[in-house]
């Protein structure tokens, strides 16, 4: 019993790790690409005609 719960735990433990690491990856890239993003859009509204 005690090899099964061990088993369980390392499987747990690291599809956790690997989870927490690919959300943590993700994040980076999408902030990264949000500030690119808005960078772009400024600098569009910055040349449109003025009212």
């Amino acid at each position: 019993m005690n090899t099964a719960l061990s088993t369980f735990l390392k499987f747990g433990i690291t599809a956790l790790a690997i989870g927490i690491l690919l959300f943590g990856v993700g994040y980076n890239l999408m902030s990264d690409q949000a500030n690119t993003y808005s960078g772009h859009v400024t600098s569009v509204e910055a040349d449109l005609p003025s009212k």
